[in-house]
């Protein structure tokens, strides 16, 4: 009110004086403006440089040359924290493992099944809960094969988003937020997973037919201006996401992707009710902040609710997919210690209940996907296993990974865990449909116009 009264007493004495006038007159607009936004709730450029800052995400990017050096983030901070990453080498054992498709445990929580117990007994590398680390290799360099250099093949790092200050739980729980919300409303992209998966941005439509288009994922009848609100959300969230991957992972990876990207042309994630463009706008606490010209996330994401996947591979146009936990609840109140003697992958076999006498033969009565929560691992499961790394996960929340989906990977059994995820992949698949849609080529079929795209989906001439 009172710098209202001054632009309006200057503009009094300022009548004869033409370009003060006009000074003064921008000078009160802009404050209008602001105001006005204020009352309205949007971010000023202060709050949003705020919002910036206070999530971590304004950190020039190092490379894994940088780290090698002794240059990392932060030379002080401790060995194996976010700023200052531990070193990991470790070669591929392609061999190593059982085949595709099997469930993977932290225990043996299933004493009569199959399922492949991933712990340090069988070899694995075990990343705890508090360690960032960057698993290293020397493989063939991209511009010449015949030189080997330090190559990443597997990035955790921990406490992105300013993981642990007020700011980020409030993000986090938002971030949470907008993955409870799209699991409730879209489809489930892998019904017969446990958990919950759904796909946002472009896909490839049905097996049976080459499409290239926007996902068709909503289940739930919702008037348009849900759909535009839910949506922005998850461009906003899958936006926000590729910045913490563009800010904390090494140049290594990330500028592979952004090559990879812009060698095919690929578009930035939209929907089928928020067009292509730049920018996002997200609402937190009341408060809507925009950014117009901010370049949009790779344009398929995944986001996923207490989801564990067998082990399995992704065929992709890139070597590295991008998936942060936004929320890790791990309740389970169990522990697990081996028993003397026991080896991982050696199924504990408890006494089984007969039909006979003991110096008979024993007939298990048991089903093998029975469950023995007295044998859940310590804070529960749900954790990454990168197979060939022979490498296991802790998961926890604001943890961001960074690995090649081309190799073996899953998740072990829940058993008693609860995760929230947001993935950024790059399947080729959807590349390949997206540059035979581009030659103005399209298999029909039965079902084909699920997530067709007028623009590029054509009937072949």
């Amino acid at each position: 009110g009172n710098f209202q009264e001054v632009i309006r007493y200057l503009l009094n004495i300022a009548t004869n004086q033409r370009d003060l006038k006009q000074v003064l007159q921008l000078v009160s607009s802009k404050h209008k403006e602001v105001e006005n936004n204020n009352r309205l709730g949007t971010a000023t450029h202060r709050q949003k440089r705020s919002l910036v800052y206070s999530l971590k995400l304004q950190q020039p990017p190092i490379s894994v040359d940088d780290i090698l050096a002794g240059n990392p983030l932060d030379p002080n901070a401790p060995r194996g924290s976010l700023q200052n990453p531990r070193i990991v080498w470790r070669q591929r054992d392609l061999s190593f493992g059982p085949g595709l498709h099997t469930v993977l445990a932290d225990t043996h929580c299933r004493p009569y099944s199959r399922d492949f117990v991933c712990d340090e007994a069988a070899g694995f590398y075990i990343c705890d809960i508090d360690e960032s680390a960057v698993f290293l290799d020397r493989l063939p360099s991209e511009d010449n094969p015949e030189v080997l250099v330090p190559t990443p093949t597997l990035v955790v790092l921990r406490g992105v988003f300013g993981a642990g200050s007020p700011e980020s739980a409030v993000f986090l729980a938002w971030l949470k937020n907008v993955v409870d919300v799209a699991v409730q409303e879209r489809r489930d992209v892998r019904p017969d997973a446990p958990g919950k998966m759904v796909q946002v941005g472009f896909n490839a439509g049905p097996r049976h037919a080459r499409v290239f288009g926007l996902a068709k994922s909503y289940t739930k009848q919702l008037d348009d201006t849900t759909k535009v609100e839910h949506d922005n959300d998850i461009i906003a969230a899958a936006t926000t996401v590729w910045a913490a991957a563009k800010t904390w992972l090494p140049t290594d990876i990330t500028h592979q992707i952004d090559r990879e990207l812009e060698k095919h042309s690929m578009p930035r994630i939209a929907t089928r009710n928020v067009e292509e463009g730049t920018g996002f706008v997200l609402d937190l606490n009341g408060v809507t902040y925009s950014f117009p010209d901010v370049q949009r996330a790779p344009p398929e994401a995944y986001l996923t609710v207490d989801y564990s996947a067998s082990l399995h591979l992704d065929p992709c146009f890139v070597k590295g997919a991008c998936a942060i936990s936004v929320n890790v609840d791990r309740t389970s109140p169990c522990g697990h210690f081996p028993a003397a003697g026991q080896t991982s992958n050696t199924p504990f076999m408890p006494s089984r209940p007969s039909t006979r006498s003991q110096s008979g033969p024993i007939t298990p009565k048991v089903d093998p996907a029975t469950e023995h929560p007295a044998r859940w691992p310590i804070g529960g499961g749900g954790n990454f296993v990168e197979m060939s790394l022979m490498v296991v996960v802790k998961q926890a929340t604001g943890t961001l990974l960074a690995f090649d989906p081309s190799f073996r990977h899953g998740t072990t059994r829940l058993c008693g865990g609860h995760n929230h995820t947001i993935t950024i992949a790059f399947s080729a698949h959807i590349k390949d449909a997206f540059e035979y849609a581009k030659n103005g080529f399209h298999e029909s079929g039965a079902g084909a116009g699920d997530g067709n795209c007028p623009e590029f989906v054509q009937e072949e001439q």
